[in-house]
């Protein structure tokens, strides 16, 4: 199993939030409480970058330069902070999420000429009802940070598959979902059940911590596996982070 080692705050071009202050960090990164607009948690994206950031703008970067472009697409991206990196490499991003919080940031970034024009496009769907044609084919990087856990890993398989098959040969998945052994994962209500069956409200107590109001399903390094391996993916390198949460990196062979 791969480790990439600690993760550190990184200046990054900045969206568009809110801050709620709070006596105490978040978590052990010392993330403060930025909520969605739409209870699914917090937003993490806008406030630094992981390793799975890192490394996903070190691809798009490397594909810039061998050939000029690079086609990414950014699965639940909230506020679009890490659309918006990968746009300032050289990528033209899709971004789709449930939930329209982006749209304003990718105009003001434009306006501001931190990005070129017609580099980001944002389409609003649920992972269910994404349609290939929302996907722009022989896409090269797919990058969904904390968000498939927010359905059934049924839907989540169906539209990672979906991203697969829509994805170039040597295309690049960077993923990550809610640990089964994170703080909030350590008192779910369908922690024992298997992984088809695990979905369900995290505890009142973590609902008011981390922002999460919809249903989840908690991930161990196994289940990551197995969801990007039924999806299609190979090479797959998964991780956990810290604080608990699940992390992975996977290639279109």
């Amino acid at each position: 199993m791969t480790v990439w080692g600690t993760e550190k705050p990184v200046d990054t071009p900045q969206a568009t939030y809110y801050v709620i202050p709070m006596s105490d960090p978040l978590n052990i990164y010392g993330d403060q409480f930025k909520p969605t607009d739409d209870g699914h948690g917090v937003d993490i994206a806008s406030q630094r970058q992981d390793e799975l950031d890192i490394h996903s703008l070190e691809d798009v970067r490397a594909r810039v330069t061998a050939k000029g472009s690079a086609l990414a697409v950014d699965l639940g991206g909230g506020f679009g902070a890490h659309a918006l990196r990968m746009a300032a490499a050289g990528a033209d991003v899709t971004m789709i999420d449930l939930a329209d919080m982006a749209s304003a940031n990718f105009k003001k970034a434009e306006a501001e000429g931190k990005v070129a024009a017609g580099k980001l496009r944002f389409v609003q769907k649920d992972f269910c009802d994404i349609a290939a044609s929302d996907v722009p084919e022989n896409f090269d990087v797919l990058y969904s940070q904390r968000a498939i856990h927010y359905v059934p890993y049924d839907t989540a398989k169906s539209a990672l598959t979906l991203m697969f098959n829509r994805m170039a040969k040597g295309g690049t998945a960077f993923i990550s979902a809610a640990g089964w052994d994170t703080e909030y994962g350590k008192t779910y209500p369908d922690r024992d059940k298997p992984l088809e069956q695990r979905f369900n409200f995290v505890t009142h107590d973590m609902q008011e911590k981390h922002g999460i109001t919809h249903k989840i399903a908690t991930y161990k390094e196994e289940d990551m596996a197995r969801l990007l391996t039924e999806a299609g993916f190979a090479d797959i390198k998964v991780t956990r982070s810290a604080f608990g949460n699940i992390k992975a990196t996977a290639r279109k062979l």
